[in-house]
């Protein structure tokens, strides 16, 4: 791609306009240049407006009033600030990676209730509000742009804060509107009403010519003309703060006729609906995010696995999913030192050789809030949230690439649990990366050798690289786990996934059949259970229900799926699970070990039926506990002779080991298989896991 800088193609006048503000714009890229461009016009129309405002605002204002109301304006600011504290956030992608955000609140009901109470003076309130944003935003302004950002703002919200609702007051004057208003009659409504209005629509028009520069910029960089994404953006941005402004009629109404309690009774109720509109916003934000994380997952997972087995489409896959996959102002992924699989923006120089020696020798990455320090860096740089993790090799665990996420700064700040929340798809990219690389390197191997049981063991190791290599720290707790292949390739997998508030999900399963097919099925699976672990955490019914539902839909091979999937609570002993057809585990209690507890089959195995549901029970484990997971390669076991290992054979081994280290439990079970088996080829695959409470 050309990088050269260059005067954008369409109107040039605004080009030579604000390179005279901000001659930085000339060594810019053309999309950089046409969104700078953007934030300087704004700032010179809206400038003249915002001092217009404030000259117009100093001449009305009546300085004796706020002297003697002064206790009443005293709360009016305290309300001011609570209202503008609970701010609700709109985010929305306009086009690939690029978002428009906007915050609101239901502070106009104390402003226009002020307004129609004191008049035109209560305005200082927001005008004071405003600077102190700005000048709060301006210090952590970490770039010229993000600071031309800030007074495009500035500008913007001063006439919207002052000449707006200024001539609104006009209207409302002209129609026989006053204040304190009379009463609430219709003849008190009518002007009210008509200023509210009357407000909404300058403040639409102060926002028009960014709104049509906003267009324009975006046709101007894409070349498509679709405008309804941004024009649904502003239109939302600017009406919904405006909806609850009819309501501070009635608080008016309400403090004139029954005094300040009653006024801010109703008031208290408003906060509560600016919580709810808050903590529903961000609801709505991480809900969007999630799924569109899963759903990028998913699609990344299946290009890699059906892209040719080596790093060459590698670059294009990424970039063709992960360009609208995170809230990413910048990204770069790649293989050390230097070697890039992708970049965005393209024209940004990373500073790699600085990161990567950090990274070497890090075994899980960081995410870092714009508050704290980059761990490679010397000393403290401004920076927005940071997400940065390594990429390992799936057999060494040696770190040889890595991904570095600096996300947008949108209205809803990115606080500590929701870069938590993003960090597990950022690790799953990194596995999925490490398996595409390993994936190419066994390949590259399996030519060198000219093999065709090298296909086998290629589709071994990426097997083997998608199983965990390290366990989540369980104090208390023992675990003992063991998967023994029948050949080159399994159908059986288990899983051990951290989730959140400290809870350990624990899955084991078996593919129906063996070979390549089965092994693939067994990826497939496993990946989807891990996605959908992570997003319904605490409902192991539901994640049986979605990975049936997206495999039955997604894949025709005919095979089958059984499962045990358990969600522990370590510090309660709580383990909630569903069997889905799989050979029930045993719970044995440490009081009582001659009557093991299976853990029975609470539905079909996944792949039958694509209607089928699960149902989930619980049961808790007590310090002393045993519970042995395991797949039908252990009681289905057979030596020479054609004789089966036997269920009631393994609950006698348990029973006779109880007692036990998990390892030595684990050895003992294993020895005893062995053991009968001798020297008859192996007729299943092994999976086995042993987990003992200490305490």
């Amino acid at each position: 791609m050309n990088t050269e800088t260059s005067s954008p193609k369409v109107h040039p006048p605004l080009f030579d306009i604000a390179k005279v503000f901000r001659p930085s714009l000339k060594d810019m890229s053309h999309e950089r240049q046409v969104i700078g461009i953007g934030n300087v016009i704004t700032f010179l129309y809206a400038a003249p407006l915002a001092l217009i405002g404030l000259i117009w605002l100093v001449s009305v204002t009546d300085w004796i009033l706020i002297r003697s109301e002064l206790f009443p304006l005293a709360i009016f600011a305290a309300l001011f600030i609570f209202f503008n504290r609970l701010r609700f956030f709109l985010i929305i992608e306009l086009r690939t990676n690029r978002y428009g955000s906007s915050d609101g609140s239901l502070v106009g009901i104390v402003m226009w209730s002020g307004i129609f109470l004191f008049g035109p003076s209560v305005l200082w309130l927001s005008i004071m509000w405003t600077i102190f944003e700005f000048v709060v935003n301006w210090k952590k302004a970490a770039s010229s742009t993000s600071q031309w950002s800030q007074l495009r703002n500035l500008a913007i919200n001063l006439s919207e804060g002052t000449i707006a609702p200024l001539l609104a007051i006009s209207i409302f004057l002209y129609l026989g509107g006053e204040y304190p208003l009379p009463g609430l009659s219709i003849n008190v409504l009518v002007p009210a009403f008509a200023a509210l209005l009357a407000h909404l629509f300058f403040v639409a028009l102060i926002w028009a010519g960014y709104l049509v520069y906003s267009a324009w910029g975006q046709k101007d960089i894409t070349g498509a003309g679709n405008f309804q994404p941004i024009l649904r953006f502003f239109l939302l941005a600017i009406s919904l703060p405006h909806l609850a402004h009819p309501f501070a009629i009635l608080a008016a109404g309400l403090y004139i006729q029954t005094g300040m309690m009653i006024y801010l009774f109703f008031i208290s109720g408003m906060l509560l609906v600016a919580l709810l509109a808050r903590q529903l916003s961000r609801a709505a934000e991480s809900s969007r995010q999630q799924s569109r994380l899963l759903e990028r997952l998913e699609q990344l997972g299946r290009a890699i696995i059906n892209a040719p087995p080596d790093t060459e489409n590698l670059p294009s896959i990424l970039k063709q999913h992960l360009n609208n996959m995170f809230p990413a102002g910048r990204l770069v992924i790649w293989i050390f030192p230097e070697d890039v699989l992708m970049k965005q923006p393209i024209d940004w120089q990373p500073e790699l050789e600085a990161i990567w020696p950090w990274l070497l020798d890090q075994t899980e990455g960081q995410a870092l809030l714009a508050r704290d320090s980059l761990p490679w860096e010397t000393g403290a740089i401004d920076h927005d949230p940071v997400v940065v993790a390594p990429i390992r090799e799936t057999e060494s665990g040696q770190t040889f690439g890595g991904i570095y996420l600096e996300l947008h700064t949108l209205a809803q700040p990115w606080d500590r649990r929701s870069l938590d929340n993003l960090y597990p798809a950022v690790q799953s990219l990194a596995a999925q990366i490490a398996s595409a690389v390993n994936q190419a390197k066994v390949y590259i191997q399996a030519l060198e050798y000219q093999r065709v049981s090298e296909e086998l063991k290629l589709a071994g190791s990426i097997q083997s690289s998608l199983l965990p290599h390290s366990f989540p720290s369980m104090p208390g707790w023992q675990l003992a786990v063991t998967l023994d292949p029948a050949g080159e390739t399994s159908g059986d997998f288990f899983d051990i996934i951290p989730l959140s508030d400290g809870k350990i999900g624990i899955v084991i399963a078996d593919v129906l059949d063996k070979g390549v097919g089965p092994a693939l099925y067994m990826t497939l699976s496993r990946t989807l259970i891990r996605i959908y672990a992570t997003e319904f955490d605490l409902q192991p019914d539901i994640v049986f229900f979605a990975t049936n539902e997206r495999i039955l839909k997604d894949t025709s091979a005919n095979l089958f799926v059984t499962a045990f999937y358990g969600v522990l609570n370590p510090e309660t002993g709580m383990l909630t699970y569903s069997n889905a057809g799989h050979n029930p585990p045993y719970l044995i209690n440490s009081q009582n070990g001659d009557n093991p507890l299976p853990l029975t089959k609470t539905g079909l195995p996944i792949g039958i039926d694509e209607e089928a549901t699960w149902e989930h029970s619980s049961v808790e484990i007590h310090p002393g506990d045993v519970l042995i997971l395991y797949t039908d390669g252990i009681p289905d076991a057979q030596n020479s002779e054609g004789q089966f290992f036997r269920q009631e054979t393994l609950v006698n081994v348990i029973k006779e080991n109880l007692g036990q280290s998990a390892e030595g439990l684990q050895k003992s079970i294993l020895d005893a298989v062995y053991q009968f088996v001798g020297d008859a080829p192996p007729f299943d695959d092994i999976t086995l896991i042993v987990l003992v409470r200490d305490r």
